[in-house]
């Protein structure tokens, strides 16, 4: 089976209301342009945290954000100096695994965690 997995906006303004990881690999989000996934919102750092998906599983770290990412409510990390960090920092920062139903906050949007098979991917049905 080819898992996917859904981020729904649960909380937040954004004009995209969905994303769909489908493929294996580490996904970058924040508001920067070579982000795989740009938030532009409130409080949202240029490189704010990373997705890694190996299906089934997904992990989520903090790239040192100002104002953190909170998983299920709980700050999973934050940069706690002012100054941007340097790559060999980010091994600071402790990587989390995320789970179906969990909720990701990325400064001011919250979003839901949905774990997809194939079976659960429904297609939109032909109009007759």
């Amino acid at each position: 089976m080819h898992t996917k997995i859904r981020l729904t906006l649960r909380q937040g303004n954004l004009d995209c209301r969905e994303y769909t990881l489908q493929r294996r690999g580490q996904y970058v989000i924040g508001r920067a342009h070579d982000c795989d996934i740009r938030l532009v919102g409130e409080g949202v750092s240029r490189h704010h945290c990373v997705l890694a998906f190996d299906p089934p599983r997904l992990r989520i770290r903090d790239l040192g954000s100002r104002n953190g990412t909170f998983l299920n409510n709980d700050l999973i990390g934050q940069r706690g100096r002012p100054a941007p960090l340097a790559a060999d920092q980010l091994d600071d920062f402790e990587d989390h695994e995320v789970s179906d139903r969990d909720e990701l906050r990325v400064g001011g949007l919250t979003f839901r965690v949905e774990v997809l098979d194939a079976s659960q991917v429904h297609e939109p049905l032909p109009i007759w």
